[in-house]
């Protein structure tokens, strides 16, 4: 591995021990829905309990409940939340090629759904605290361990219920959770880091289209609501947005795009769009890796009739659309966008908002940032890292809502496997890690924590 240095026998101290720790959860199905997190917070209790460390199992329903644990210093200080989700998305068995509960350990990866997102850094905060505690716990502050139920929904138990209903366990200065720390490879041989600082919103919102009904043997030229329906998700899919800089990092730009021209028009609001599609001509990856920065995005994903008869026209077909805006926006911000998208499209259409969950960010400049900048460049000198914006949703936003002062960061970074090839895996058929990246997070954090708390 070009530029890497990290001491092989600490990986080796702390591979087999978070391994096999990670192989256990994979064993515990928290497929979400229903989750049934419960049982993992058990097991993790159980695991620590072994070691002398007693946490708090917490949370309703009783079934998918949270594992919180904390561990304090050996002086005062500040404290820092390690945080990661246990419930994991459906897998379909038999499209993979080991299956996906067994936690099997196989050619030196991990296999199992969540392997990668993200039970690795359940097991690797778990290692990293059990060994800040049997070392003597020489750090000034508290460690908060929590292994969190319901982040792939979010919608009733988890770390937005642990906010608003026990801020007492997880209120804290920092946290590190999942969204950032996979790294791609630059033309001048560095590997690129992101931190993720912040993170989109959503306003995922439902169209119904009013159609005209029927006998379908006698076809509409004008009314047939599947028709509409269809050009409408066309208009949305075309759609170019307004661009918005205000969440897209210069740094993270300018570090991955070569271009000088090109980083130009791409950090200006009048040419970014035209850029953006140039881009995407010639290095699709890097196109989708930014284009979701630059402002609001569509993606209708769910169509369904009124009608189940083939030979009759629907009255009306409801349309699905996942829509995510940067930080700082809201949907009165988004609808605009829409009535531009819509406009001139054929069709009887009326909006319903669900789901709005506003995006945030932290400060791209912390102690934590700082700390974390300073224990990578030990492991990989050639390494850097860049501030960026997660274009999905990650339980950081609700620590951020509930303690506006935290600083919450997404890292848990990757030694041998590159982010576009990680990336593939999410929510993905055959989901594993390298033993070698989970014993690296594990060692990361463990020394994060040091490095923070001093």
């Amino acid at each position: 591995m070009q530029g890497v240095n990290v001491d092989e026998r600490a990986l080796a101290e702390r591979q087999d021990e978070v391994v096999e720790l990670l192989a256990q959860l994979l064993r515990i199905d928290t497929t979400n829905p229903p989750g049934n997190e419960t049982k993992a917070a058990e097991f993790l209790a159980g695991w620590f309990a072994q070691h002398g460390l007693e946490g708090e199992i917490v949370g309703e329903p009783e079934h998918r409940r949270s594992f919180v644990l904390r561990l304090e210093g050996s002086r005062p200080g500040p404290t820092i939340t390690l945080l990661a989700h246990t419930d994991v998305v459906p897998a379909e068995a038999e499209a993979w090629a080991v299956p996906p509960f067994a936690g099997e350990v196989r050619d030196d990866w991990v296999w199992g759904r969540g392997a990668a997102d993200i039970k690795n850094l359940v097991a690797a905060h778990a290692v990293a605290v059990r060994r800040l505690a049997a070392s003597g716990r020489d750090f000034a502050g508290t460690v908060v361990y929590a292994a969190t139920a319901d982040e792939e929904e979010g919608a009733v138990a988890g770390a937005r219920w642990l906010t608003q209903n026990r801020p007492d366990l997880v209120r804290c200065d920092y946290l590190l959770n999942e969204g950032g720390g996979e790294f791609l490879n630059l033309p001048d041989g560095r590997r690129l880091y992101e931190l993720q600082t912040g993170e989109k919103g959503t306003a995922q919102f439902k169209l119904t289209v009013k159609g005209e009904s029927g006998h379908a043997s006698v076809p509409l030229r004008r009314g047939n609501a599947v028709v509409d329906a269809a050009g409408i998700i066309r208009a949305l899919h075309d759609y170019r947005p307004s661009v918005s800089l205000a969440t897209v990092s210069p740094e993270y730009v300018e570090l991955l795009v070569r271009d000088e021209d090109l980083r130009r028009r791409l950090l200006d609001v009048t040419t970014a769009r035209a850029a953006l599609e140039e881009l995407h001509a010639e290095d699709e990856m890097l196109g989708r890796l930014l284009e979701p920065l630059y402002g609001v995005t569509f993606s209708p994903t769910i169509v369904h009739s009124s009608s189940e008869a083939v030979n009759v026209f629907p009255q009306t077909v409801e349309l699905s659309v996942d829509c995510r805006m940067p930080a700082g926006q809201t949907e009165e911000d988004v609808r605009p966008e829409i009535d531009a998208a819509l406009a001139g499209v054929e069709g009887d259409w009326s909006l319903e908002w669900y789901d709005i969950v506003r995006g945030n960010a932290s400060a791209a400049d912390s102690p934590l940032a700082d700390a974390i900048s300073t224990v990578l460049g030990r492991h990989v000198p050639n390494g850097c890292v860049a501030a960026t914006h997660c274009v999905g949703f990650t339980d950081s936003n609700w620590f951020r809502v509930a303690f506006p002062d935290v600083v919450a960061y997404g890292f848990g970074p990757y030694l041998v496997e590159d982010g576009p090839t990680v990336f593939d895996r999410y929510h993905n058929v055959d989901e594993r890690i390298h033993v070698k990246d989970v014993a690296f997070q594990a060692l990361f954090a463990e020394e994060l924590v040091r490095e923070l708390l001093t």
